[in-house]
């Protein structure tokens, strides 16, 4: 099972506020704004390849249900609308909360997307969310959080955004 957030506004200093259980990125953006976590519960079935299976340089487009198990990858020469850039580890011992997860990877998904896209988040046309452990996922030892891109303005990327 996994949480399913999208970055909050950097500049205002504060963390994601609320949880919601919508799936879609552009309903987010446009209807709640960047301050808000999202929610994805992920199950272990379903076909296409297992969301604790993604690495960094897979592609997809966003699922068009709310509770997923997996994703269909794209071949990211292909338009698609997210890439995974990292995956970064919660080091707490108890389950921390969905908030808690949420700061933990928006401050710790920053430094690989610099790296991986080759310039700063600010200077970038490229935003992010994350994927991380929910509290079942938690109690079988799911520690990983993974770092997606996808376009600020919404738009299809084409092409790898590794830099």
């Amino acid at each position: 099972m996994f949480s399913f957030g999208i970055r909050h506004d950097a500049t205002s200093g504060t963390g994601p506020a609320t949880v919601v259980q919508r799936i879609r990125k552009v309903h987010m953006k446009r209807v709640l704004g960047l301050g808000l976590v999202l929610v994805l519960l992920a199950t272990a079935c379903g076909g296409g390849t297992s969301v604790t299976e993604l690495d960094a340089g897979d592609c997809f487009d966003d699922p068009d249900s709310e509770v997923v198990s997996s994703l269909e990858l794209i071949d990211c020469a292909e338009p698609h609308d997210n890439e995974v850039f990292s995956q970064i580890f919660m080091p707490e011992s108890t389950f921390p909360g969905d908030t808690a997860i949420g700061d933990f990877a928006f401050d710790g998904c920053l430094a690989p997307f610099e790296a991986y896209v080759g310039e700063s988040y600010e200077d970038s046309p490229l935003d992010y969310f994350y994927l991380g452990p929910t509290e079942d996922s938690w109690d079988l030892g799911d520690r990983g959080v993974l770092c997606v891109l996808y376009s600020a303005d919404l738009s299809k990327l084409t092409g790898s955004s590794r830099g």
